[in-house]
């Protein structure tokens, strides 16, 4: 027999599946949660929490395939929701904007229950999921789709994690189309068939427009892989250098040689910097 001395955490993460946050024209959208658990907790000890969304190309998405990855981030001491949206195929935009809200006021309403500090709530997602945290977050500054039009109550967005992010739609419409795609999932999430014919709205639907110099933002942290091959790098680049412009609180890190998803997203070293910035 042996006999070893071994170093822990006192702090667990239990993983609680499909937990209806919203029901929809009475269709229920659910989340996957991670919430911390102890033995003995301090009076009133709360964690950042972060809502994830799950990039599906705002189709229906997958919302476990990922769970072994985002539970590191909860590892890392925070509090996070995997976020189930509204697909295209049932409603169009801003129809996941509007769940976000939901889902964001479902939470603080059991936010003692979780152990949530509700002054640092943080937007996050991949790809078209960070473009949805991104548009939420922005669009809510500028007052746009808030979520008092929803029967929300309002609510603070301390920050916004874009890993991957198709920031402007414009920038979309004259990338090539992956060649399993048969139509640009930007159009059908539009509901539109030409972005010739719908300028205004595919501008309402770019982050770029919700930048000005008189609109407080939440502060961002952009990742973006350098060889993406289905979102292109470009994306991160122009909004980190417009928010900059602006004066805004934003962050930039390229992966390099990392494509548009995959482990690289939850390295050790992504995982540190998405940490720090939900603790700074």
């Amino acid at each position: 027999m042996e006999r070893i001395m071994v170093s822990y955490e006192e702090t667990e993460w239990l993983y609680v599946n499909d937990v209806v946050y919203g029901k929809i024209d009475g269709l229920e959208r659910k989340l996957q949660l991670f919430v911390p658990y102890k033995r003995e907790w301090e009076e009133d000890e709360r964690y950042p929490v972060v809502l994830y969304v799950p990039g599906a190309a705002w189709h229906r998405q997958e919302m476990y395939n990922d769970i072994p990855k985002v539970a590191k981030l909860a590892e890392c001491g925070l509090v996070v929701a995997m976020i189930q949206h509204r697909e295209c195929e049932i409603a169009l935009f801003p129809a996941p904007v509007e769940d976000l809200h939901r889902a964001a006021n479902f939470l603080l309403e059991h936010a003692k229950e979780f152990h949530i500090d509700p002054g640092r709530l943080f937007l996050a997602g991949h790809s078209s999921g960070a473009h949805i945290s991104l548009i939420t977050a922005f669009g809510k500054a500028n007052g746009a789709w808030l979520p008092e039009t929803v029967g929300c109550k309002d609510y603070k967005i301390k920050g916004v994690i874009a890993q991957s992010a198709p920031s402007d739609f414009l920038m979309c419409h004259k990338e090539p189309l992956p060649p399993w795609m048969e139509k640009r999932p930007t159009e059908e999430f539009l509901g539109i068939d030409s972005f010739d014919e719908h300028t205004e709205l595919v501008e309402r639907a770019s982050c770029k427009m919700y930048v000005k110099d008189e609109v407080d933002l939440p502060e961002v942290l952009l990742l973006h892989g350098d060889m993406d091959s289905i979102v292109s790098v470009e994306h991160s680049r122009n909004l980190y250098n417009l928010l900059k412009s602006k004066k805004k609180d934003v962050l930039y890190y390229e992966l390099e040689q990392v494509d548009h998803s995959g482990n690289a997203l939850w390295s050790a070293e992504v995982l540190k910097i998405m940490r720090d910035f939900c603790y700074a």
